[in-house]
């Protein structure tokens, strides 16, 4: 008779992209966690000794989950913050927008043609969403413009975690996977790094509304409804409106989920009302900038920079996925979390990693945090803590897999915390005083070759140069992406800040070869970005000797030399110089 009731017992399990039901009648905070979690009750009920009062007392179940996933976010939380709150100037970068938003603010809020950024002649091109709300954030609250820096990519960071959570209950199985996924989201670095610097104001809201997009994109193809249609309509023309390589990371992802879950008539005609939607929202922007400029503008921002299959070389293949300090922990455990998805034959997730490589590596690591913390989250619910709690359901309810669970997350958090990373700090006080002095001290006209030996992404001295010096640097690639010849300006950088460790005749033959001329010389002596030690220690002490260059000023944060015309020299050493 039971053997018959089991067998007339149907059998419910709960597999990627489903979810259990839930029952009516909850309390509004318990119903909005639940859903939130989608963590399932228990199916037995078992008798608890008199001594089990406290565990009978409190409701595990329910609390175990909800402990871990705001220990999660907040710990996400405190590791983003801790980098913005310990700063007095942006992170990194940022100066370029910071003239963006001047010129709008200068222009009324009507779009410019150009910006003012370096006299370089750049189209007013890019998407202007979040120059729009910088600047009437400045203007109507008690914050500056350099603060709405700090804390406006830092806010829109914090809110892609939630995002995130809202794809994860999506394309995950609920409960357990959803919250490791969204711990292993928040804690790492490339979903976070590049978004909270100053540079952030426009990557950090552009990450955000891909992803909110992306989720009602699936929530359109798998339940269909006019709701969905409209959200994600209006979250593309958002990203559309924001950040182009965001755009471009929800048009290959929006793809990818179309190919997963909406191959259908019905999924073709809303792909195509959404599409339609998107461009016209973001018409007004785009029309405007092919009006003026045409689609130079669009073409040259497709120019990577380098070769694009660079990425998939060094970062796919080799797996150097994360950029974690230490030990990788979250790359091993997503690994295992692929090896799942390839042994139940679930593509979507590894696919959308190799994609995300082989289309757009050069924010690779970015957008392929989304697939991997979610690899990373089934590796955790599926591998490890089954593993160690011997238990292949509700492993959390074990302490041995709950202590691993904990361990994981802090050992990732403090490695974060502990390890060097240069992109997440600010220009330093004494070279922010040095642009200062060059502000007050040299001609209007006066042009500036800068030396930090820096990589161009993370020379935050060529870029906050032209705004806080108020002169023009020569060698600054900071918005030549909107230009013809990107790739060249790059070589050109990277030519002259060889010349670090060499002496002033490598800067004037670089002079000379690429026909630039510059009044005056700026030498930093913070350590570049990604090594160590003094940058240019040796170029400072050939300049002391060469007649070439006169020291004007030193701090503690760069050297200024006058260059001077070279002055008659002997034959012998005038056919030494190179």
């Amino acid at each position: 008779m039971r053997e018959r009731e089991r067998r007339s017992t149907p059998r419910v399990e709960t597999g990627v992209l489903t979810r259990p039901r839930t029952e009516p009648g909850q309390r509004f905070l318990d119903g909005f966690f639940r859903q939130t979690l989608a963590w399932p009750k228990a199916q037995v009920t078992v008798a608890l000794p008199r001594l089990e009062r406290w565990d009978r007392a409190i409701p595990w179940e329910r609390v175990a989950p909800l402990l871990a996933f705001g220990g999660t976010l907040a710990l996400g939380a405190y590791l983003r913050s801790v980098f913005v709150l310990t700063s007095d100037f942006p992170l990194n970068d940022g100066g370029l927008f910071y003239a963006m938003v001047r010129d709008l603010q200068r222009a009324g809020y009507a779009l410019p043609a150009t910006t003012s950024y370096n006299e370089a002649g750049i189209p007013f091109a890019y998407p202007p969403l979040a120059f729009y709300l910088a600047g009437l954030l400045d203007s109507l609250t008690p914050l500056n413009l350099l603060d709405i820096l700090r804390f406006f990519p830092l806010a829109f960071s914090l809110l892609t975690m939630f995002a995130f959570v809202g794809l994860a209950r999506a394309l995950l199985k609920p409960g357990l996977p959803v919250v490791a996924a969204t711990a292993a989201f928040a804690l790492w670095l490339r979903s976070f790094n590049w978004e909270i610097v100053g540079g952030g104001l426009t990557r950090s809201p552009g990450f955000l509304f891909a992803l909110l997009s992306l989720h009602q994109l699936y929530l359109l193809y798998t339940r269909q409804g006019r709701r969905h249609l409209v959200l994600a309509s209006v979250f593309s023309g958002l990203t559309v409106l924001t950040h182009l390589e965001a755009t471009w990371f929800l048009a290959f992802s929006g793809l990818l989920v179309f190919l997963a879950v909406g191959r259908s008539r019905q999924a073709v005609i809303d792909s195509a009302i959404v599409a339609g939607a998107t461009l016209a929202l973001s018409s007004p922007w785009w029309l405007t900038v092919l009006l003026r400029h045409g689609l130079s503008p669009f073409r040259s921002a497709t120019d990577l920079g380098f070769a694009p299959d660079l990425g998939i070389d060094l970062g796919l293949l080799r797996l150097q996925l994360t950029e974690e300090p230490f030990f990788p922990m979250l790359r091993a455990i997503a690994l295992l979390g692929a090896l799942v998805c390839v042994r139940r034959r679930w593509w979507f997730l590894p696919a959308w990693v190799v994609v995300a490589f082989a289309l757009d590596p050069r924010k690779a690591l970015t957008w392929g945090s989304v697939p991997l913390a979610m690899m990373a989250g089934i590796g955790i619910a599926e591998v490890v803590l089954p593993a160690v709690s011997g238990r292949r359901t509700r492993p959390l309810r074990s302490p041995a897999a709950a202590l691993a669970f904990a361990l994981i997350l802090l050992f990732t958090a403090k490695a974060q915390l502990d390890a060097r990373h240069p992109v997440l700090t600010t220009l330093p006080p004494a070279e922010r005083e040095a642009m200062a002095w060059i502000a007050e001290h040299t001609p209007e006209w006066s042009t500036f070759l800068v030396i930090s030996r820096d990589n161009w992404p993370d020379d935050r001295s060529s870029e906050w140069f032209p705004v806080l010096a108020e002169r023009v640097s020569v060698a600054t690639v900071q918005g030549h992406e909107w230009l013809p010849g990107f790739s060249e300006e790059i070589a050109r950088f990277q030519a002259v800040q060889a010349c670090a460790d060499l002496d002033g005749n490598c800067i004037e033959s670089w002079s000379r070869r690429h026909e630039v001329e510059f009044t005056y010389l700026y030498v930093a002596k913070r350590p570049p970005v990604n090594r160590g030690g003094d940058c240019c220690v040796a170029l400072r002490n050939a300049l002391a000797h060469d007649p070439r260059f006169q020291r004007v000023f030193e701090n503690a944060g760069a050297v200024i030399y006058r260059h001077l015309p070279q002055p008659d020299l002997p034959g012998c050493v005038r056919r030494a110089l190179p």
